[in-house]
């Protein structure tokens, strides 16, 4: 039997390696996953980043029609998590969720312009494969030099090149 947080870091890893191979960037897992000062399970060291990063692998994606009438529905508990965090941090939410067997996920507050989506109106979300979503639309992770220090004000000396 896999434990919920062996597979929360093995989810981790695998949107971690799909990050990383298809945006050519080098990701990390956040220090204590999200736990400390740096919200969210993925980001890029060293940088302002656009978006807080979560991930979530269930037993199912619980994209169903009971999203409509559960409110512990997987899905809407992960994603106002994730607006919630995002918005303590002024960061863009991103969520890549899986279901077991499925594929990966990405949900998002941008509409996608060049992938098929979903939009779930009263969430304010759109959902699509993460892979195309990654390979098609035009994304940038960061906003360049400042090192992603949330706790301080970085100083010049923190500066540096994209």
């Amino acid at each position: 039997m896999v434990n919920s947080r062996q597979k929360g870091r093995k989810g981790e890893h695998l949107v971690l390696d799909l990050l990383n191979r298809v945006t050519q960037r080098t990701f990390e897992q956040t220090p204590g996953s999200g736990s400390g000062k740096i919200k969210g399970d993925l980001y890029l060291p060293h940088k302002k980043n656009v978006f807080l990063i979560e991930v979530k692998f269930y037993k199912d994606d619980a994209l169903t029609s009971k999203i409509f009438t559960s409110k512990s529905n997987p899905f809407v508990q992960w994603w106002s998590k994730t607006e919630k965090q995002a918005l303590e941090s002024t960061l863009e939410p991103l969520l890549f969720f899986k279901a077991n067997y499925g594929q990966i996920f990405v949900a998002t507050q941008r509409k996608p312009e060049k992938v098929p989506y979903f939009y779930i109106s009263w969430l304010n979300v759109y959902v699509c494969l993460a892979e195309p979503w990654l390979e098609n639309e035009k994304v940038e992770w960061s906003y360049g030099k400042i090192v992603y220090r949330p706790w301080d004000t970085p100083t010049d000396d923190e500066l540096i090149d994209s």
